[in-house]
């Protein structure tokens, strides 16, 4: 059974660390849970991540004690079922825009009689106490990303569908829509996410973010976000082995 801290640490006001995993290692999810993160992301979307690795990675989650969630490649209901099935608690899910594709979004990820998600939770079912299909929906966690133009001029609606968990703000696709250029520090983008954290604390949604490095994330972190990833996996490893190269060469 896999706690549900990301709902239990929002109440108590408590940041969540959430790792970034690209590399499809389940090896490397287990060294964030070593290492002391939170909980986990695996990346579909950009990341070399295919079914059988998410489970997989998934499975290394458990083990770790991380709640697994996993960014979906698109507003899609096998690929968003497939992800909760394999023992996923949340799917985060890009280019959310408008009402209308938060509510697809919620379709797939709750069961009825409020969604459409079809039954078949193989992996899931012992994740949660007692009967899964009667506690599935309060336990999923449904993610809509925030991280265009068009989502900021409809953030209203999309954060007043019923049964929208979290938002996750994306500052780099949010930096090219906004100011055509990925300039994550840029005055339009700072006001994004500060608009994105207003209006989702006003509608009671749970918030995430993305950072890429720590400069960006300290401010964040002081900020009020339920949970702040910093650096994906394979960032991670490619600037501790640069620093280390480094430092032998100088040697």
């Amino acid at each position: 059974m896999v706690q549900d801290i990301i709902r239990s640490a929002a109440l108590d006001g408590r940041l969540l660390f959430n790792g970034w995993a690209m590399l499809g290692s389940a090896h490397a999810v287990e060294v964030y849970g070593q290492a002391g993160w939170d909980t986990i992301t695996l990346d579909m979307q950009h990341g070399a991540i295919g079914h059988e690795s998410m489970v997989a990675c998934l499975t290394a989650a458990q083990v770790a004690g991380l709640p697994g969630l996993v960014r979906v490649a698109d507003n899609n209901p096998g690929l968003i079922g497939a992800a909760l099935d394999g023992g996923a608690q949340g799917v985060m899910c890009p280019m959310i825009n408008s009402g209308a594709d938060a509510e697809r979004l919620i379709d797939a990820v709750k069961y009825p009689p409020r969604g459409k998600r079809s039954w078949g939770p193989y992996r899931a079912k012992p994740l949660i106490e007692g009967n899964y299909f009667e506690g599935a929906n309060g336990w999923t966690v449904a993610c809509a990303q925030i991280e265009t133009g068009e989502a900021l001029k409809n953030i209203d609606d999309i954060l007043a569908v019923d049964g929208l968990d979290m938002v996750l703000a994306g500052p780099n696709d949010l930096a090219i829509t906004l100011t055509g250029a990925p300039d994550i520090f840029a005055a339009e983008v700072i006001e994004a996410l500060d608009l994105i954290l207003k209006k989702s604390r006003e509608s009671s949604v749970m918030t995430a973010v993305f950072a890429n490095d720590i400069d960006f994330a300290r401010p964040l972190s002081a900020a009020g976000w339920d949970m702040l990833t910093v650096g994906t996996d394979g960032g991670l490893l490619g600037a501790a082995a640069g620093d280390v190269i480094a430092q032998l060469r100088r040697d």
